[in-house]
């Protein structure tokens, strides 16, 4: 039984006619048809209720298409998981709710295994978990750990957040800052936060953000202008900067420090572990 017949009889089906079938298939109307004898011969049942003018599906054809969706819809789990393994031999694929840990991660992976091609996605939380189970992510980066029994989750790194402020601006005189002290003020912004997103759509409703998904383009506003931004201990450290005329204050709130979790299969307990142990 060839699987290219089951399509064909799905699609008689989604477009009721073998006229308008054969057009979306992009075949000749009489190959359509011997396709379906071929298929009715293998079966040993009639598919079709057939006139002088016309075919349609009957009760043992509808069962066949029921039938013919399960076998195409196993099929394509089945390419999707051996395209998945086909990458993972070259690909080491990370997600992360965030940006941050990646900044260090990334370049940490690339060093440890060179012969792979690193990629990295910043997503949800609840998709991170799914793609992880699904084998689509080799590692995966959470700011809470992972529940599933088949998953290992270590504590990997803390970001806090900061505000990078001109020296001139009267809250750079302070130690702290708190989300109230951001309140009526324009700030540049990047783009992509993952779970920081949150932090600035419930905790800071009164700051007008500036959003500039460019880096480079944000980095120039930031040191030519007096807009204050955001800085993270480890944006800061590994790709954000703070020029000299300005100072990262921390931000005293407990929505402003995250403690993350690197997360894996435990088929994939070598990897975690190497990133952990490794200086």
């Amino acid at each position: 039984m060839e699987l290219r017949n089951l399509e064909y009889l799905k699609k008689i089906s989604d477009e009721g006619t073998f006229l308008a079938a054969a057009e979306s298939l992009h075949v000749s109307q009489p190959a359509l048809t011997r396709a379906m004898q071929k298929l009715e011969d293998e079966l040993g049942l009639t598919l079709f209720d057939r006139t002088k003018n016309n075919a349609k599906i009957n009760e043992a054809g509808m069962l066949a298409v029921e039938c013919a969706e399960d076998v195409l819809d196993r099929v394509a789990e089945m390419m999707g998981r051996m395209e998945n393994y086909k990458k993972s031999l070259t690909t080491l694929s990370v997600g992360s709710c965030a940006p941050g840990p990646t900044f260090e991660l990334i370049p940490r992976l690339t060093s440890l295994y060179p012969e792979m091609t690193i990629s990295s996605v910043i997503q949800p939380e609840n998709t991170l978990v799914e793609g992880l189970l699904n084998d689509n992510y080799r590692l995966i980066v959470l700011s809470k750990p992972c529940s599933e029994e088949n998953v290992l989750c270590l504590p990997y790194v803390r970001e806090s957040l900061m505000v990078s402020l001109p020296k001139k601006n009267p809250l750079a005189k302070r130690d702290k800052l708190y989300f109230s002290d951001l309140k009526g003020l324009n700030i540049l912004s990047s783009t992509n936060l993952g779970i920081w997103q949150e932090i600035h759509d419930t905790k800071m409703k009164g700051a007008n953000f500036i959003v500039q998904p460019d880096r480079k383009t944000l980095h120039e506003l930031i040191a030519a202008s007096d807009l204050p931004n955001f800085v993270t201990n480890l944006s800061k450290q590994y790709v954000s900067y703070v020029p000299e005329n300005r100072v990262a204050i921390p931000l005293d709130e407990p929505d402003a420090s995250v403690q993350f979790y690197i997360c894996a299969l435990k088929k994939n307990k070598k990897i975690v572990t190497k990133v952990i142990d490794e200086p």
